[in-house]
């Protein structure tokens, strides 16, 4: 070892003893801090009396030593800085060993935007002779394995890291968290050099104040993290991502968090991040838990986290099947429902923190059974997601399955219309109660005396002669004991019961997310058009949904076109530049309101809707498709008019 190498590790050792002083107020014996700082007693003993010298000439201090105690800093707090600069004007690496000297040749390695470094360098800057410093590489090259980076050192090239950047990336992140040394923040400064982390966040607090939540410590250090990563490294690497990742990954709100974070990101560091940037920041996210475990390699994160989720859903319907002792595993509405509420659900429950306790009470009261069999599923959400679900998300998880149960255990009512005599009839209801099940009656009724208003209540009317009402009820069939007969009307059967489902089921199971009985007002006191717009994106900007500047675009709209659209219902909508998440709002109004100079409302859905990539295209068509069968007549208005808070969120779930 060189004198400038000599010189460096003796200044070396000056800047971790006053450091190691500082931290501790009592005593510390020569052996625990030659341990500490990984050099022998004498070595110490000597430089402890170089550091005396040194601090009461610069007049900052001094060291105390008493026997069988130790030695201790004597020194004003307020020099703390002064010491600090005393003994640390060059780059300072720590003198570790096992595990810790790991992480300091890791550091180095990822921290280097350049493709190689050569083994006699990295050897001066952790401070070790060449020969030692290549065995430390080959675990190292272990350790980057495990990310699928591969360490290769060729003679007179130096030493190089094959991978992607998705891997090195992942890598990172690993060390970070897991460093014994370093804080996140330190660590930041050292792999997203020059990034100004006091600028980044106020760019995450404006994020918080836009969404209407905060960030827990784990997350926020994570979302540090990565964003200074996505600044930093955009420019000389690139981000591979395979067209299934990008097609899930936009149906997770974390995709829209990473579109608002880096909006604002874009705006005041004045970058431009690639949109790859922005999907890959919002995988890291979601997985951010398998990431952590090395569960899964980097590529196939996104899927099996989807795929998991799926199995999450399936899971739910069959614990709910044993308990009830009811099959619903075969019923697509509730799997397909339940995936689409639960993605967002995670998310809340992650991030969020605001509940609706009206719907929660209104559940337990009125489905108490299902609420009650539904705690269940409490455990397995800390099982697959280590999170504790609120009696929110439990309600509504709650009116998923008791609508799924309705659809099932509906049962139906039979008219049988004849001219028979009293045995063939029963002999009749009995073949068709063992042939079909769940129907619930069949009354019988003389063809000479039947009346069309005691008929019409019948989900179905079966004669053997021509009637002249209700043709869609009715199934005429030749011989009421054939076999023939029965299969006529199983297929009759059949098609109402899917005409019933279709007849309840208002919207996609894809749209279910853009309701929430917060944003349902009922009669809510407004003196005017303005003051009602005003009030519907209140709500709107207090669950985090639209930012600051969304209710301007809705009333500049309104002043230049009307968004009146017949049978007293308006549709106002704004930018969705400003839109964080889709929502919609609806106001039931007491009394007609003015909405221009010749139409009134009574009832007015705020729209605030993304449209940003294809799932939520699609999503916005299919709200649109069962929002005109909603309000198709005045019938149709009139009875979502009448109904309450609770009863319009579950009508629109149906």
């Amino acid at each position: 070892m060189g004198r400038d190498d000599m010189s460096r590790k003796n200044e070396l050792i000056l800047n971790q003893l006053s450091s190691a002083l500082m931290k501790n107020d009592d005593f510390l014996s020569a052996l625990s801090l030659s341990k500490m700082l990984n050099v022998s007693e004498t070595v110490i003993r000597k430089k402890v009396d170089e550091m005396n010298e040194m601090l009461v000439q610069a007049h900052l201090g001094s060291i105390e030593k008493k026997p069988r105690k130790g030695i201790r800093l004597i020194y004003d707090p307020q020099n703390a800085q002064k010491i600090a600069e005393l003994f640390s004007n060059y780059e300072y690496i720590d003198i570790t060993a096992g595990e810790e000297l790991l992480y300091v040749y890791l550091r180095v390695l990822l921290s280097s935007n350049v493709e190689r470094i050569t083994v006699t360098r990295l050897s001066e800057m952790v401070y070790q002779s060449v020969p030692v410093c290549s065995r430390h590489l080959e675990t190292c090259a272990q350790w980057l394995s495990l990310f699928n980076i591969q360490l290769s050192i060729k003679r007179n090239y130096g030493i190089s890291l094959q991978g992607s950047e998705e891997n090195k990336r992942l890598a990172i992140k690993h060390l970070v968290i897991n460093d014994p040394i370093h804080s996140v923040e330190q660590s930041i400064q050292q792999f997203a050099k020059g990034i100004n982390l006091e600028l980044l966040k106020s760019c995450i607090a404006d994020i918080e104040k836009e969404w209407n939540f905060t960030f827990a410590e784990e997350s926020y250090k994570s979302i540090l993290l990565y964003a200074a990563l996505a600044i930093t490294r955009s420019d000389f690497s690139v981000l591979h991502l395979s067209e299934s990742e990008e097609e899930i990954v936009v149906k997770y709100n974390e995709y829209n968090l990473a579109q608002s974070i880096f909006r604002i990101i874009n705006k005041k560091f004045y970058v431009n991040i690639p949109e790859s940037e922005v999907k890959y920041f919002a995988i890291q996210l979601l997985c951010s838990k398998m990431i952590h475990t090395q569960e899964i390699p980097a590529k196939e994160e996104l899927t099996s986290y989807d795929k998991k989720l799926k199995q999450f859903v399936h899971k739910i319907i069959s614990v709910i099947s044993d308990i009830m002792n009811v099959d619903l595993m075969d019923d697509n509405e509730l799997y397909y429902g339940l995936l689409n509420h639960i993605r967002p659900a995670i998310f809340r429950m992650k991030f969020e923190k605001h509940s609706t306790k009206e719907l929660t009470n209104f559940i337990q009261q009125e489905y108490k059974q299902t609420y009650r069999v539904s705690w269940a599923l409490s455990a397995l959400f800390e099982e697959y997601y280590d999170i504790k679900i609120t009696s929110t998300e439990l309600s509504y998880i709650t009116l998923y399955i008791q609508t799924s149960l309705e659809r099932r255990m509906r049962p139906l009512k039979i008219a049988l219309v004849t001219e028979l005599g009293m045995g063939l009839n029963q002999m009749f209801c009995n073949k068709i109660r063992m042939s079909i099940p769940k129907i619930d009656e069949i009354a019988i009724f003389s063809y000479h005396e039947v009346k069309i208003d005691v008929v019409g209540k019948y989900d179905l009317i079966v004669t053997t002669s021509k009637l002249d009402f209700d043709q869609e009820k009715v199934v005429q069939i030749k011989s009421l004991l054939s076999n023939t007969g029965v299969e006529e009307l199983k297929q009759k059967i059949e098609i109402i019961r899917t005409q019933q489902l279709m007849d309840q089921r208002k919207f996609d199971p894809r749209c279910h997310n853009l309701f929430d009985p917060k944003l349902i007002l009922i009669h809510p006191m407004v003196s005017d058009k303005e003051e009602l717009l005003q009030r519907m994106n209140q709500v709107l900007n207090a669950g985090g949904y639209v930012t600051e500047h969304y209710i301007k675009t809705v009333l500049d709209r309104e002043k230049t076109v009307s968004t009146y659209i017949g049978n007293g219902v308006a549709i106002p909508h704004g930018f969705q530049t400003y839109v964080n998440e889709s929502k919609v709002v609806i106001a039931v109004l007491k009394e007609p309101l003015a909405w221009n100079s010749t139409d009134e409302v009574r009832l007015v859905f705020m729209l605030a809707l993304r449209i940003n990539n294809a799932y939520e295209s699609k999503r916005t068509q299919a709200f649109y498709q069962g929002f005109l069968k909603l309000i198709d007549t005045d019938y149709d208005v009139e009875k979502l008019m009448e109904m309450d808070q609770n009863e319009l969120y579950r009508y629109l779930m149906r």
